[in-house]
């Protein structure tokens, strides 16, 4: 039985000054409804009660909440540490940033997509004109005031000079890679054929990634949807990427709590139409007891159960399934990998 959660996060708004291409919330339409103020203070409370040590603020892009230097404050108040994940045009606004290092903002994760010689390219991605001056604007602004810095981008393609002038240009910030952004139950089949690089791909160029990065000195992470036995450890630069890809499914391990704009828990925050409970009720949340009483025996422990099988037999004799590895994300299939072509059906776990 689950009694304490690793992570929390929440979705103030899916209203958005970008429109990027592979964006997982793009099926919402981009709507600017807000989370309702407030009701957060109770969320922090039940996510206190839940051990909770960590919140991210989520969007769309959450700048866009007229109440985000309150929100970060209020976070705070309870001791959590408090990541903002945003695109950084607001954040061009010096004073903005500057107040949000005052109320006590721990880390800032920038969406950007390319250095300076490509920002029209950037633009184009994010369907934005000059939106890369802005967010460089940001990440300087908030280097400046010394908040923490992470940039995030997704492999859309295999150039890498894209990416290694996103590592000379910002070589204060830790790298972070997202592999398959896009959660296909959302979309229809042919998405990822048109927006999004083969596994193939990504793992070649990821390696080069990799490499340039750890040459620069710069620490770079993947997160990738797809299982640990998609490198190989008798491969030294793939055996150094084995040790610190991250590809464990929370749906299957329920060690987030990500909360929507209405209250309602969101099984995924990339999987934004898929929810499996409402914290509020009679239009109050519930209590800690309430929640680990539905998170536990209803529709969030139904669902992790129906996803809980092993891609392959093989699985269940790795040392890494159910630890470090969940088999990748239950919701994708395998292009590659050692088990690719024997892949056929799911296998359910004893």
């Amino acid at each position: 039985m689950i009694t304490e959660l690793l992570s929390g996060f929440l979705v103030l708004t899916y209203g958005c000054n970008n429109r990027c291409r592979w964006c997982y919330t793009s099926s919402s339409g981009f709507k600017k409804d807000l989370m309702d103020f407030d009701k957060i203070e109770d969320y922090l409370k039940l996510m206190r009660s839940l051990k909770i040590k960590s919140v991210g603020l989520l969007g769309g892009e959450p700048t866009q909440h007229p109440k985000l230097l309150e929100i970060v404050k209020l976070i705070k108040k309870y001791k959590f540490k408090v990541t903002l994940y945003t695109n950084g045009r607001k954040l061009n606004d010096e004073d903005f940033a500057r107040k949000l290092k005052k109320v006590g903002l721990d880390f800032v994760n920038f969406s950007i997509q390319s250095g300076s010689r490509n920002a029209k390219e950037h633009d184009s991605t994010v369907n934005v004109k000059g939106a890369w001056l802005e967010t460089k604007k940001g990440i300087e602004n908030c280097h400046k005031h010394k908040l923490k810095i992470n940039i995030q981008t997704v492999l859309t393609h295999s150039d890498l000079e894209t990416y290694k002038e996103l590592i000379d240009e910002f070589r204060y910030a830790n790298l972070f890679i997202y592999y398959r952004q896009i959660p296909p139950i959302i979309t229809n089949c042919n998405f990822f054929n048109q927006k999004v690089i083969s596994n193939k791909e990504t793992k070649e160029i990821y390696k080069k990634i990799y490499s340039y990065a750890k040459i620069r000195k710069i620490r770079s992470y993947l997160f990738s949807r797809m299982p640990l036995c998609w490198w190989d450890k008798d491969d030294l630069l793939e055996k150094e990427i084995h040790e610190s890809v991250v590809c464990h499914c929370h749906i299957l391990t329920g060690s987030i709590l990500t909360i929507d704009i209405d209250g309602r828990v969101l099984a995924c925050p990339q999987y934004i139409n898929l929810h499996t409970m409402n914290l509020v009720k009679d239009n109050k949340i519930l209590s800690k007891k309430e929640f680990l009483g539905e998170f536990n025996n209803k529709a969030p422990e139904k669902f992790r159960k129906k996803l809980k099988y092993a891609p392959d037999k093989r699985c269940l004799d790795c040392e890494y399934f159910g630890k470090r590895c969940t088999g990748g994300c239950p919701l994708i299939d395998f292009e590659i990998g050692p088990h690719a072509k024997t892949f056929s059906k799911h296998i359910s776990r004893p």
